[in-house]
């Protein structure tokens, strides 16, 4: 069974016949393998247009043999052309500018002087003396009562800090004659966590931070509290600090150190000795 096909299909099917397909349908139903179609294909003779007005004599390969072969510098821009300038409008030189500016009437050209540097005097300010031996603190601190403030050394390595703490409650207790209702405990160290050997030197650093923490202390206390120094290291630091400092200005006791009075009772009569003396004299 054969079947008419229009001239585009047709021109189609020849141009696949020509690449080797021999089918290009689908194939329906209806049809089989076998089915063969026909079609007339129409094929000019020139099938691109030829400007006749063009010279016969030349050709694509002339005109492409005419172009100078420069490889890939071919695609580089041309650069353009320097403008020709006369002397006098070339870019003048610097030893003629001293005579273009004195040529001109309304430049007036002023020598330049040289930059005079005064010296300033610079004051620096010495670091502090050292006005103490202690570069180390470790205390305990306990605040009762909102009264009574108590200092006391501490050894580095401690593990006795529940028993120095019943110890201050039952010294505070005795010393207010009242039972202490309203408390804290807290610890000081220098320099701590701070690894800069400069903080040993500078031991009004260590003035300021005691002062710091001792306002904290005491900042809720409504009248001006008592103050309780244990130890030798705590009382010499404090002895130390300005005549101005406001540690200076409370009513203290001096007594040895917390952990001295919890290792050795003896020595209890006397520190209370010393604090009777020096708050009820």
């Amino acid at each position: 069974m054969s079947r008419e096909l229009p001239p585009q299909q047709a021109f189609q099917t020849h141009c696949l016949a020509q690449m080797g397909v021999v089918s290009w349908l689908s194939i329906e139903k209806n049809e089989s393998v076998t089915d063969s179609v026909s079609g007339t294909v129409f094929m000019p003779v020139q099938p691109w247009p030829i400007d006749m007005d063009a010279p016969s004599n030349s050709s694509f390969a002339d005109s492409y043999r005419d172009q100078p072969s420069a490889g890939f510098r071919s695609a580089e821009p041309v650069p353009a052309p320097m403008p020709k300038l006369s002397p006098e409008e070339k870019e003048p030189l610097v030893h003629n500018l001293r005579e273009q500016l004195n040529a001109g009437p309304e430049i007036i050209v002023e020598d330049l002087q040289p930059i005079e540097e005064l010296a300033v005097d610079i004051v620096v300010e010495p670091d502090p003396t050292l006005n103490t031996q202690i570069t180390r603190l470790n205390i305990h601190a306990y605040a009762l009562s909102n009264k009574l403030l108590i200092l006391s050394d501490v050894p580095q390595v401690f593990t006795q800090a529940e028993d120095i703490e019943r110890l201050a409650l039952k010294m505070g207790q005795a010393l207010l004659k009242q039972p202490i209702d309203e408390w804290q405990g807290s610890a000081f160290t220098w320099p701590g966590q701070l690894r800069n050997p400069y903080f040993l030197n500078r031991t009004d650093w260590l003035f300021g931070a005691l002062e710091s923490y001792v306002g904290r202390l005491v900042k809720d206390f409504p009248e001006t509290p008592w103050l309780v120094l244990a130890g030798a290291q705590i009382t010499q630091l404090v002895e130390d600090l300005p005549p101005e400092s406001f540690l200076k200005q409370y009513p203290t006791a001096h007594i040895v150190s917390l952990s001295e009075l919890y290792r050795i009772p003896e020595l209890r009569k006397d520190a209370w000795q010393v604090m009777q003396s020096s708050f009820f004299r």
